[in-house]
């Protein structure tokens, strides 16, 4: 399941009406979404879960968020490069948005010297490290392709062989 599926089975489970953006800058609007500026407008909890891709770099900055709610909320668990972090930094300061969560940076890892996010205290913002994809199905399916890797050893026919040669 793709995740942003999952992300709307789990958002209507807690009785939220979600709303799916069009790509920014796209002016066709497929079925069953809205325009990205009319969800800036409309949505109070922004999740992206985007690709970076060009189209979506920096799909999140100064413009974006001063056509938000005050009240409005973003998670990144896309990629780092999705959001303008000057750009958040400033809008979490000055309480364009109330707050945000990420644990994808634009430079990994981060730390002071290269986001702007970690630059000063700012209490409307959670960050965690990235480890969206440590679930219980991920890490059993890490256990198989490790027991199938090790059975192709001993067989003496080894698999996703990185190095081969004399050490």
């Amino acid at each position: 399941m793709r995740t942003g599926h999952a992300v709307q089975k789990i958002a209507v489970a807690l009785g939220m009406k979600v709303i799916i953006a069009e790509r920014k800058g796209e002016e066709k609007v497929r079925e069953g979404r809205v325009a990205f500026t009319d969800a800036l407008k409309q949505a109070t909890v922004f999740m992206l879960t985007a690709p970076l891709v060009d189209s979506t770099s920096e799909m999140f900055s100064t413009e974006e968020f001063e056509m938000m709610d005050k009240s409005s909320f973003l998670i990144n668990v896309g990629r780092g490069g999705l959001v303008n972090e000057a750009a958040l930094a400033k809008a979490l300061k000055e309480r364009t948005i109330s707050g945000a969560a990420t644990d994808v940076f634009q430079t990994e890892p981060a730390d002071r010297s290269n986001c702007p996010l970690l630059k000063e205290e700012l209490p409307n913002l959670v960050l965690t490290p990235h480890v969206a994809w440590y679930t219980a199905a991920s890490m059993r399916k890490v256990a198989e392709r490790m027991w199938e890797s090790l059975e192709a050893f001993a067989k003496g026919e080894p698999v996703n062989v990185v190095y081969r040669g004399k050490l």
